[in-house]
């Protein structure tokens, strides 16, 4: 796969035949439409055309250092406003909702300095914490507001400042059909600047919270349907999520982009390369060993056994993922090692559970999750779809002009979704 060089990417379509397909009721009572013929007439996964991407980035290392290290700064310029989540753990989130651009900067600048709570870490930028007057409003139950809403799960490093992230937002809530879409991004715990106040941190199993944000919105806005979007680490847990009765009844579409499937496939696929081994294993290890050193006081509070000094000593010389899942992660979920966590935690062990509509992206050029895709699971779930390309790396999928493929599926998946269904 590292050797799989080019610009024009092949896909492949994985589902169930027409034959065994969900038939999903129309809207306006127009009969039912089956998701297998949806996706056929879907012409952003069409198999018979070639998906051109950037000829520099010609594979999937290049791909994937593009999109993570490119100066998107001055592009996706999406605003937020944040509300901090509280789980019934003690655990928080923060809520970071797509808001308009403001007129006056200066005025946005103003309310941040007033709003940021003492001894809060400094926000990414364009971000700021509602007022108490914008949290009334927006915590008010709407009761009929029929506005579409996604909810985004980020990946293991990330948060609502990610360029891909931003893209969607700002193709949802600025595109042809401005204000059309809702967007809130789920920060986790630890993530994007915010606080861990409680033992626990964003893992493989975390479905919960996202449960519970999701049952806050349901009595916010019980009219309003409810799209997920779920990137690298981020679609793991949406993917465990999606398996639960709870999600098959409020979630009305998915989409799982760069998902690790087989963990302890893609815990040794990253190692197993020179740009796995020396960049972004390394990369995603200092950010998780700098969270648990900032947050520190907190886990070992929590869990002192766990979050010890000795393994936070320890822990400063780790170069890779497996190594902090093996000292914290399994050992605070109560498993043996990091192997028995990623074995019970695989999204893979319950795809034929999953029972909304969902589009997968994978591409079998990550130099950084696995690539042995579950394509046989996958096609026995009449309600999911598979886009397999050979070319893309992570998350990335970079076209000419700075444009990402991933971001244009999920975009007019759940666009058209909401039209179709």
């Amino acid at each position: 796969m590292f050797f799989n060089w080019g610009y024009r990417a092949n896909l492949e379509i994985h589902q169930s035949t027409d034959e065994n397909s969900v038939e999903l009721p129309r809207k306006n009572n127009e009969g039912t439409l089956k998701f297998s013929k949806f996706i056929s007439d879907f012409p952003e996964v069409d198999p018979s055309k070639k998906l051109y991407l950037n000829p520099w980035l010609f594979n999937g290392i290049f791909q994937t250092l593009y999109y993570s290290s490119a100066d998107s700064s001055h592009r996706f310029q999406i605003y937020y406003g944040r509300e901090i989540f509280k789980y019934h753990d003690g655990g928080i989130c923060s809520l970071d909702f797509v808001i308009p651009e403001p007129e006056s900067k200066e005025d946005f600048q103003k309310i941040y300095k007033e709003t940021l709570p003492e001894g809060w870490p400094r926000l990414m930028p364009r971000s700021r914490f509602f007022t108490e007057e914008e949290l009334s409003v927006s915590q008010k139950h709407d009761q009929d507001s029929t506005k579409p809403i996604c909810v985004v799960i980020h990946g293991l490093a990330g948060g609502s400042h990610e360029p891909l992230i931003r893209n969607l937002a700002e193709n949802l809530t600025r595109g042809e059909d401005e204000g059309k879409w809702d967007v809130v991004v789920i920060n986790s715990r630890g993530c994007c600047r915010t606080k861990i106040t409680s033992a626990y941190l964003f893992t493989a199993l975390s479905t919960d919270d996202i449960k519970e944000v999701v049952i806050e919105l349901r009595k916010r806005y019980p009219k309003r349907p409810i799209y997920a979007a779920g990137f690298s680490f981020g679609a793991a847990v949406l993917g465990r999520y999606l398996s639960t009765d709870h999600a098959a009844q409020e979630i009305k579409a998915s989409t799982l982009i760069g998902c690790p499937w087989d963990l302890n496939d893609s815990s040794r696929h990253i190692s197993s390369s020179w740009s796995g081994k020396y960049l972004f294993n390394p990369a995603v290890s200092s950010f998780l060993v700098k969270l648990i050193s900032n947050n520190f006081k907190e886990l070992h509070e929590g869990l002192p056994d766990v979050f010890s000094k000795e393994n936070m000593k320890e822990a400063r010389s780790f170069k890779r993922t497996v190594q902090i899942d093996d000292t914290f992660t399994s050992q605070a979920l109560g498993f043996k090692n990091a192997e028995e966590y990623y074995t019970f935690a695989s999204p893979q062990n319950v795809l034929d559970k999953i029972k909304t509509p969902t589009l997968i992206l994978n591409s079998t050029d990550d130099p950084t999750v696995g690539v042995k895709l579950p394509i046989e699971q996958i096609e026995k779930n009449p309600y999911l779809c598979l886009v397999k390309t050979d070319l893309g790396g992570h998350l990335a999928w970079a076209q000419s002009g700075g444009k990402f493929w991933s971001v244009e599926c999920v975009e007019k998946f759940f666009d058209k979704f909401e039209e179709v269904y």
